[in-house]
Order: C-alpha cells, then structure tokens, then sequence
C-alpha cells in the first residue's frame, strides 16, 4: 500500500516554473511595447508641431510673395525699361530686394532655429513679373563647436 500512495503523487513543479516563465515574458513584452508606444507617441507629437510650424511659416510666405507681387504689379507697370523699374522696386523693397541678382530674398522663422528662405526672381516680359527661384526650410542656429576635449588628431606625437 506505500508504493500506491507514492505512485499517485502528483509532480507540478515543472509545469509551474513554464508557467511563471510565460508570465514574465508577457508581462516584459507588454512593458516594453508601452514604452515602445510611449515613444511613438512622443515622436509624432513633435512631427505634428514640425509639420504645423513649417504650413505656418509657408502661410507667412505665400502672403509675403503676394505683397512683393502687388509691388512688382504697381512699379513694373509704370516704368518702360527695366533699369528704372528696377530702381523703383529697390525704393519700395528696400534690402529684401538684391538688384544686382535681380531676386527679391526673405527668411521667415520657425520653431527649433529653422527659417523658411523664399528666393523670387524678378522676369520682365511674357506678362511674368517673377520665377520662385527657391522655397526651403534650412537650420538657421548658431552652432558653438566645443574643443575643450583634447581629442587624437591623427598625427603622432613624439
């Protein structure tokens, strides 16, 4: 009778241990894909702030170029060479206008030390007043390089 009793013994010592094995990876997984999705989250955050800054500032410039266009209406218009309609555009525009390019320039600021830069160049004729030249976003920070870390310059040094 003490070798049945013995025989009936049930072993879940191993079954157990996989148990808590699959818990703990799940419940590592799950942390994991929240901090994966708390990062997301960030990251499409200051994309969103980005994308609203840079339509922002592309709001700024298409207003901008719809000012120098009623000034390049008015002045061109009166004026039958293009010297002195280009005088009269410098008197108006004053130092966005580059005459000896013939390209009117702004910067418009945005958020995190970027500028929008519009470049329009002025076209006389073929009823054109102008040509966008260029129109982009460039990092317009200050950049301060730190050299106080003495670093190997390749050279050897004897």
């Amino acid at each position: 009778m003490a070798r049945e009793s013995g025989g009936g013994k049930v072993n879940i010592g191993a079954a157990s241990l996989v148990l808590i094995f699959i818990v703990l990876c799940l419940a590592t997984f799950g942390l994991l894909s929240l901090s994966s999705a708390k990062g997301d989250l960030s990251l499409a955050e200051r994309q969103a702030e980005a994308v609203s800054a840079y339509y922002e500032a592309d709001s700024k410039g298409q207003e901008w170029v719809r000012q120098v266009d009623a000034v390049l209406q008015e002045e061109m218009g009166h004026f039958d060479d293009s010297s002195s309609a280009s005088d009269a555009v410098k008197a108006r525009l004053g130092e966005i206008y580059h005459q000896d390019e013939g390209m009117v320039v702004t910067d418009i600021p945005m958020e995190r030390g970027q500028s929008l830069r519009i470049e329009l160049t002025l076209v006389c004729g073929e009823g054109m007043r102008y040509q966008i030249h260029s129109w982009y976003v460039y990092d317009s920070g200050q950049y301060e390089i730190d050299n106080s870390m003495p670093v190997w310059d390749g050279s050897s040094g004897a």
